[in-house]
This record gives structure tokens, sequence and C-alpha cells, in this order.
């Protein structure tokens, strides 16, 4: 055949052993640059790009990556629209968070397994500290978290960390419950800090007839709700802020608190606020 067609065979085996290198500059459907309401109206890009600047200039939805800001276009603008194309868009406006770094997977002890299936049967309490440049002191933020509705049911900013703090913020919310004297199967779960293991504390849980559990020793995935709540709180309030004294802190955060209760959505309870969940799932 090589013969025939008058090519040398060396020039014909030269070019089987050539790979040609395949472009895919111009592979697959082309972005359509716009999207559509539910109601079937076209919007542009453009639009879209400019409905995301706006969200993410709001307090509560600076903080939120493309999947939280996906639900967002969706309720608020009625836009069928997918998370891919958001995370495409914010990638254009360079509003994406930077990667998380991956950690090599540690060995350690697994947490046990507890079905909460309604509000008020398991709490979860934790103390995070805050430096107060203008008294040059430490305001200890205590709080307590429901694992099922994600609420922050009371907290404290004080300037001691002691058991009478931690029984003070149990009572309160308690009290914001309405479990005050009737709590039920409640259970209440902490660390072993001084303030949680103080006879003050102990002795506030046996007379309100609330089960405390404390987590083994270097577990704080037994407490993984509240920790994820202080890193949220790490974050989006207390990072960069230069604290004058404590009613500074405390307007802060309690600012932050509500609008994590109020405003700010949870993926894990269907991309509504806690409060709201707690009032459509509450008996």
């Amino acid at each position: 055949m090589l013969g025939i067609v008058q090519v040398a065979r060396s020039s014909y085996y030269a070019h089987t052993k050539v790979k040609v290198q395949r472009s895919y500059a111009n592979t697959g459907r082309k972005a359509p640059g716009h999207s559509y309401t539910f109601n079937g109206e076209k919007v542009n890009d453009i639009v879209i790009q400019k409905y995301i600047a706006e969200l993410k200039n709001r307090k509560t939805e600076q903080h939120y990556g493309y999947k939280k800001i996906t639900q967002c276009l969706r309720k608020m603008y009625n836009l069928k629209i997918n998370k891919k194309k958001v995370r495409r868009l914010m990638r254009i406006l360079k509003l994406l968070f930077p990667k998380k770094r991956t950690h090599r997977k540690r060995v350690s002890r697994v947490c046990k397994q507890v079905k909460v299936t309604a509000s008020n049967q398991l709490w979860q309490m934790d103390i995070k500290y805050s430096f107060i440049a203008g008294i040059k002191k430490t305001a200890y933020i205590t709080s307590i978290i429901d694992v099922h509705d994600r609420s922050i049911i009371a907290h404290s900013i004080d300037l001691s960390c002691t058991g009478d703090v931690a029984k003070k913020v149990l009572i309160e919310a308690l009290y914001t419950r309405g479990l005050k004297d009737n709590p039920g199967d409640l259970v209440i779960r902490t660390d072993n800090g001084s303030q949680f293991v103080s006879a003050k504390f102990e002795g506030a849980c046996i007379k309100e007839k609330v089960m405390h559990e404390r987590i083994p020793v270097k577990s704080p995935n037994y407490n993984a709700f509240i920790e994820s709540y202080h890193r949220y709180l790490q974050d989006e309030c207390l990072t960069g802020m230069i604290y004058r004294s404590l009613d500074h802190i405390q307007y802060d955060v309690a600012d932050f608190v509500y609008r994590y209760n109020n405003e700010r959505i949870h993926s894990a309870i269907g991309y509504i606020p806690p409060h709201e969940y707690y009032l459509e799932n509450v008996s």
C-alpha cells in the first residue's frame, strides 16, 4: 500500500508515533449568559452579578459561600439558578473564599451517635475568649446551643469565668425556652472546665433537674455544635475588632447572636435561620 501511494516506510512509521494533542479550548456548552426566574422571565448574568455583590455587602451574607448565596438568590430574587453557575459568577467577581488547606487525617476517638429528634433534648455549653484592648482584660463569652435547631438559647459576656456565671446562663436558657421547673429529659453537655465541675453549676443542674454530662478529656468533637458556632463567632464577629470596653463587645456579640438566630441561614436545617426552624418544629 505504501508503494502504491508512493510514501516511504520511514515516513509512515514516524507519523504513527506522533501523538496529536487535542485542544479542549472550545469543548463543552457555552455559558448562555442569562438565567430565568421561576416565573419565566430572563435575567442577564450582569444583573445576577449585581445581586450577588449586593448580598455579599450585607453584614450577615458577607460570610456566605456559593451554596448559601444560591439559596438567597432563589428566595430573595426568585431566580431559578444552579449553585455551579453561582460559583462561576462569584469566581469572576473574586468573591469566593480561598480554598481551605486539607489536613492529614488524625486517628482519634469517634463520638457516640446520640439521636436528637426534637428541640430541648440536648444542649451544648462552652466558653469563648476575647481580648478587650481598651481595659486590657479578657472577656469570657459563655453560650448554650440547642443541637436540634442550632439556636443560641442564652449567652453572657463577663470579665470572670466562674460557676456562678455558668449557672446564670443555664437559668436564663431555661427561662427562654419555658423549661424552668419542668426541663423534661433535657441533657446539657459541657467540657471539663473548672466552672462546669464547680459545686455551683453542678448544684444548679441537680436543683433544676437537668442531666449534666461532661465530654472525655481532649475530645472536643463531642461538643462539635458549640465549637462550630464559636468558629463562626470568631470569623464573622470577633476577628479584626479592637474592643474598647465590656459594653462594646457585649453590644457586638448580642448583634451577632440576633443575626445568627434570626437572619443567618443554616445548611443543616434546610437553609433557614435557627429560630424560624425552631418555631416551625416546636410541639
